[in-house]
């Protein structure tokens, strides 16, 4: 059974394997001094961190912060690995929402890098639409693709990071 836990300083040593794995999907390495820098960060107004629990034991995180008395943002989640596929981000979400409606909050935002499908595919399977922001970034170096992508007939590459 899946639920959302404020976080409280209890839970830190479970979350900073979560926040270095959160980190290095992104690309970058973290040792866990500086993870546990990101969470004394993550905790402070005006943000929100919650703890993803499966059966009372800590499966990931969900941080978020409120940008308007109607808009609320969900700026991370993570899952560790042993709980993906099994609607556990879903359901994380779902009841994140849920709790916000009865607070006033009327609409929910993220981003979402875009070579991240799996995500994306979540968020557009629980309603959400793109709204607006497509990163651009130029390298000076070369670099090798991942894919292209096509944005309004514009063909676009995607860093392929190793």
């Amino acid at each position: 059974m899946t639920a959302l836990v404020l976080y409280d300083n209890f839970q830190e040593e479970s979350l900073i394997p979560f926040i270095i794995s959160f980190w290095n999907v992104h690309h970058s390495q973290m040792t866990p001094e500086q993870a546990k820098e990101s969470l004394r960060e993550w905790v402070q107004d005006p943000y929100r961190l919650y703890v993803i629990t499966c059966d009372s034991q800590a499966a990931g995180f969900l941080r978020t912060h409120a940008s308007s008395s109607t808009v609320c943002w969900i700026d991370d989640i993570y899952v560790d690995l042993p709980y993906r596929g099994k609607g556990v981000a879903s359901n994380a979400i779902g009841m994140f929402e849920t709790e916000m409606r009865k607070e006033g909050y009327t609409s929910f935002c993220m981003e979402v890098v875009p070579d991240n499908l799996p995500a994306m595919r979540l968020y557009h399977r629980l309603g959400y639409d793109r709204l607006s922001m497509v990163v651009m970034r130029k390298d000076s170096d070369a670099f090798k693709s991942e894919r292209i992508e096509t944005i309004a007939g514009l063909e676009m590459r995607v860093r392929h990071f190793d």
